[in-house]
């Protein structure tokens, strides 16, 4: 018997009241198909991000097949360019796709507005099959419906009144505009959820007949995502939690049709430190968004994993380890996954993108790519301004990375304010305005030139002596030179602005100072 195709209803009774049919499929790992399913409404954020990874995860640690399917029916909200976008941001985070829009594959097309079709020969068969109608209801009485309920305290739902149109009604509304609602009938609602194990609602008992094809000829989400799944050949379905409500519904539309549907796997919700739903509408969580900031892909990889499981944990919690892609996929296992909401420590992604900062500069590619690109964020950020004489050279790069590594998050941040002074010299209205004793000034630099032992420890030394020989209060000293070298009042210690700087620059600012008036 082939595996692939071994397909088998099993109906309980027992000890269960009524379940009409539990549908079970097995497949080898070569035969599994799974679909991500974006709606090209605007950015990749997290969550969708989140979802894209899991079923990467899962098709690839069974060998089997990864489609990128886009879901725009919805058209009142689709943004110009969201799914060119899409692809680049998966892309750059190293997920490739075997079917899809811009690869094609054998269940083509692969964008929902191209399949209209398709969608609309389906309707016409759950018509023929008395398992859908047509619904005349206008808008305003639907809205009646929804105020209805609201001062009844009551779920709003519709209460098919056109499902029981007899034909002189149905003469009476031709020619009107109509949609196509499918018919709920009373189930248990019984699913296995590979996530959240046995899983059952009676849809009918809560909701009204839903609609499945709107009156522009567009399907809703719970048509087209049968259909598609069903055409595509789908064998696993893993999407966010907030469509595990729906899933029995979509089961009912798969018996109307008479096919068995997939396995279904819903991943848990991912929330903010302070409980509320992680929303694409918060913009700083935005894919692209991280990737202006300087975060690294691999980074982002480790972090989403480290909040939703499937892996087995690191009893060494406190420590930020990086797995390339290829160990997150021979490790995955889906039955790990999380089934409590996801709490994303956000300030945390920080650390995730240091440990993969260290990676790169520990190797000879990454080390070379990244001062690279700090030349490059350093130019384009300083290029304006005419008066600046910056040090580029690979050697002073090395350096500053070096130096830095255990104080930044990413790179971007050794051009914010509090590292400015690694690249720009104290202005001369910012000198002027300082107070300090100039003979001072002059007689530390001549005491520096003639420092060899230009380290952290030998520095904090001849300071505090030259502090005592002149009878200055050392943190004043301190006070004086962090701002005339730097022209911060707080920061990394004196003896480290100075190392990083190097004695030559030093000597030059001192030298600057001394001339003040």
């Amino acid at each position: 018997m082939n595996m692939n195709k071994w397909v088998f209803n099993v109906r309980l009774s027992r000890n269960i009241k009524h379940i009409q049919y539990l549908n079970i499929r097995f497949y080898s790992d070569s035969a599994v198909r799974v679909r991500f399913a974006p709606s090209p409404t605007g950015q990749l954020h997290l969550g969708g991000f989140r979802t894209a990874l899991y079923n990467y995860l899962f098709a690839k640690s069974k060998g089997g097949k990864y489609i990128l399917r886009i879901e725009d029916t919805d058209r009142t909200r689709v943004v110009d360019d969201a799914v060119e976008q899409l692809q680049e941001d998966l892309k750059w985070l190293g997920i490739e796709f075997d079917e899809g829009p811009s690869n094609n594959g054998p269940y083509g097309p692969y964008i929902q507005s191209e399949r209209l079709e398709n969608y609309q020969r389906r309707t016409q068969q759950l018509l023929s099959s008395g398992h859908a109608y047509k619904c005349y209801c206008t808008e305003k009485r639907l809205e009646l419906l929804r105020r209805d309920a609201l001062r009844t305290r009551t779920i709003p739902r519709y209460d098919n009144k056109c499902r029981s149109l007899d034909d002189e009604d149905l003469s009476h509304n031709e020619g009107k505009k109509y949609c196509i609602r499918f018919k709920l009938n009373q189930s248990d609602g019984f699913f296995n959820d590979l996530v959240y194990g046995r899983t059952a609602r009676n849809v009918a008992a809560v909701e009204g007949d839903p609609v499945i094809l709107k009156s522009d000829g567009f399907p809703t989400y719970h048509l087209a995502n049968v259909v598609d799944d069903h055409d595509m050949k789908i064998t696993h379905v893993l999407r966010g939690v907030e469509w595990q409500p729906s899933t029995s519904k979509h089961i009912l539309l798969y018996r109307a049709f008479g096919w068995n549907p997939p396995n279904f796997a819903h991943l848990p919700l991912l929330i903010n430190k302070d409980g509320t739903k992680l929303s694409k509408r918060q913009n700083d969580i935005t894919i692209n968004a991280y990737r202006q900031k300087g975060i690294y892909p691999e980074a982002l990889l480790n972090f989403v994993i480290s909040c939703g499981g499937g892996f087995v944990q690191n009893k060494e919690t406190n420590n930020v380890y990086i797995k390339p892609l290829s160990e997150l996929i021979s490790k995955f296992d889906i039955s790990l996954i999380n089934s409590n909401s996801c709490q994303v420590p956000l300030d945390k992604l920080g650390y995730f993108n240091q440990a993969q900062l260290k990676i790169e500069l520990n190797t000879d590619l990454g080390r070379k790519r990244t001062t690279e690109e700090l030349k490059n964020i350093v130019k384009n950020t300083f290029s304006n301004d005419k008066s600046v004489d910056l040090d580029l050279s690979e050697n002073h790069l090395n350096k500053i990375l070096k130096w830095s590594i255990n104080r930044i998050t990413n790179i971007n941040e050794l051009v914010h304010e509090n590292y400015k002074f690694i690249w720009l010299k104290p202005s001369e209205s910012a000198i002027k305005s300082m107070d300090y004793d100039i003979d001072i000034v002059i007689k530390l630099k001549h005491h520096l030139i003639n420092i060899d032992d230009f380290t952290i420890d030998n520095l904090g030394t001849v300071l505090k002596e030259f502090s005592k020989s002149n009878n200055i209060v050392y943190s004043n000293l301190m006070k004086m030179l962090r701002n005339i070298i730097s022209g911060l009042k707080q920061g990394p210690g004196v003896s480290e602005i100075m190392v990083i700087l190097g004695k030559e620059e030093v000597i030059a600012r001192l030298n600057k100072a001394c001339l003040k008036g």
